[in-house]
Parts: C-alpha cells; structure tokens; sequence
C-alpha cells in the first residue's frame, strides 16, 4: 500500500531523543500547521538527514502520515540562516520565538500567515544585527504580533507595528517607547490563555 507524500516547508521548534536512534521533531509547516513527526535512526552516523533536520532550521521536508504520527521521509535545507547560528544573540532571539510559537499552537491546520510572519523573523535577524539595547524591544514585538495573530490582543492598539515592513531598526526605537506597557499586556495575555 503506498502513503502519500506531503512536501511543505517547515521551522523545526525543537525536538527530542526517542528509542536508540529516532527523533521527534515538533515542525510548523507551511501546508499543516504544527505536527508532531519522527525521523527513524536519524541519530546514527550514518544518516542524511541528521544534519538538515537541527532545531531552529528552516527546511523541506517530506512526510508521511503514520497510524499515529507523521514520518519525515526525507528533508533538505531550505534556508541556511548561518548568520543566525554563528550569532549567539540572534539564535537566542529566534529560539525565544520559536519557543512561544510552540507554547501557543496546538494541532495541525494551515496558517500561512503565520508562517510567513515567523520566516520574516527569520529573514530580518539574518540581515540585521539588532543592538543590544533594541533586542528586548525586538522579542516584545514578536511576541506581540503573534499574540495579535493568534487573537490574544486587540490589533487595533498597535496599528503601525503590525505591518509587513515593522521589522526594521526603526520601528524597535518606536517600539521602545511603548515596550513596557505592551509586555503588561503580553503578560496579561498569556496568563489568560492558560498556556
């Protein structure tokens, strides 16, 4: 009986050691959401694919839906994002979004939005080093946009800081100003939300 294939792209959250050899992956796809997935004795030396599938990496992937979870089958980069790696503060700034994306999504369903939203995180920390003194600002305006995203704040209170181009060095000395009242209402979000 053959399975079909999915291919999408996808941000690998995080994962965990299974068995001797296999890994779970928690992955935000493009086509599906969040998943849950295994990769069989990816751990070995021997594996292709324990190389490509790294936590924080943005990658194709291919997957088969299994009696309880989904097989990754085969994967490859699809976006190198070495600045980020070789940068310790990027890499902490993108895990810490990655982090709340996986606290806050539950289930598999599309989002594109979204998605997008968390590859121009990805784009903009690969092109910009953010000072040091606009790195809290930044995070607080992820966290923020996703919030909004998702329904946990009201939009209507953050207007210019929602747009496409709001990650600009820019935009976080703006943000700045409103930086500690907008964490209140983080806060107050995530603590309603039971998450």
């Amino acid at each position: 009986m053959s399975h079909h294939i999915y291919h999408t792209h996808g941000i690998i959250l995080s994962s965990i050691s299974v068995g001797e050899s296999n890994r779970f992956y928690k992955i935000f796809t493009e086509e599906l959401g969040l998943i849950g997935a295994t990769a069989q004795s990816v751990r070995e030396g021997k594996s292709k694919l324990r190389y490509t599938l790294q936590d924080l990496s943005l990658v194709t992937v291919d997957l088969v839906r299994g009696k309880e979870m989904w097989r990754i089958v085969s994967a490859g980069a699809w976006r190198q994002c070495n600045t980020i790696k070789d940068d310790h503060a990027r890499l902490k700034l993108f895990a810490r979004s990655c982090a709340l994306l996986s606290r806050l999504l539950h289930g598999e369903g599309c989002d594109q939005e979204l998605f997008d939203e968390i590859v121009r995180v990805a784009d903009f920390l690969e092109k910009k080093e953010i000072p040091e003194n606009l790195s809290l600002s930044f995070e607080i305006l992820v966290a923020l946009r996703i919030l909004v995203h998702l329904g946990y704040l009201d939009p209507k209170e953050y207007g210019k800081f929602l747009t496409a181009e709001a990650y600009s060095l820019e935009t976080l000395v703006e943000f700045e100003k409103i930086r500690l009242v907008a964490t209140i209402k983080i806060n107050e979000a995530l603590k309603a939300s039971h998450l």
